[in-house]
């Protein structure tokens, strides 16, 4: 069966609750990066043609959310290249879109923002910084 980018689907594979969230000693909440999580985050960065460019989208965003012409030129990426990369990765929940219409910034999810460090392996494994 044939698992193209348009039908892989972060909610779908992942049922609710799979994450496991335990407080530290700090007492602060924290996120231990599951292993189904890293292998969906495996997925969709190095399992695909275009994961480069979402990890270098995810990797742009993580500090100030931006719109899809600005990640676009700061990224050197056509528009049009972003806006299927940001949908990807809202698809799957890594990214949300701002509620306005136009020029509408995306920026990353809190499960995403809590496992920087499982981006950032997966970066420097696939030689993307």
């Amino acid at each position: 069966m044939y698992f193209g980018v348009s039908m892989f689907s972060f909610s779908i594979i992942m049922p609710k609750g799979l994450f496991n969230f335990t407080g530290s000693s700090t007492g602060e909440n924290t996120v231990q990066a599951d292993p189904k999580f890293r292998m969906i985050l495996w997925s969709i960065i190095a399992g695909t043609r275009g994961g480069i460019n979402r990890a270098k989208i995810l990797n742009l965003i993580k500090d100030t959310p931006m719109n899809a012409n600005k990640i676009a030129t700061m990224l050197n990426l056509d528009h049009k290249t972003v806006i299927h990369h940001v949908k990807i990765l809202a698809k799957n929940n890594l990214v949300v879109k701002a509620e306005k219409e136009y020029a509408a910034e995306y920026k990353l999810t809190r499960i995403i923002k809590e496992n920087q460090s499982v981006l950032k392996e997966i970066m420097e494994k696939i030689g993307t910084k």
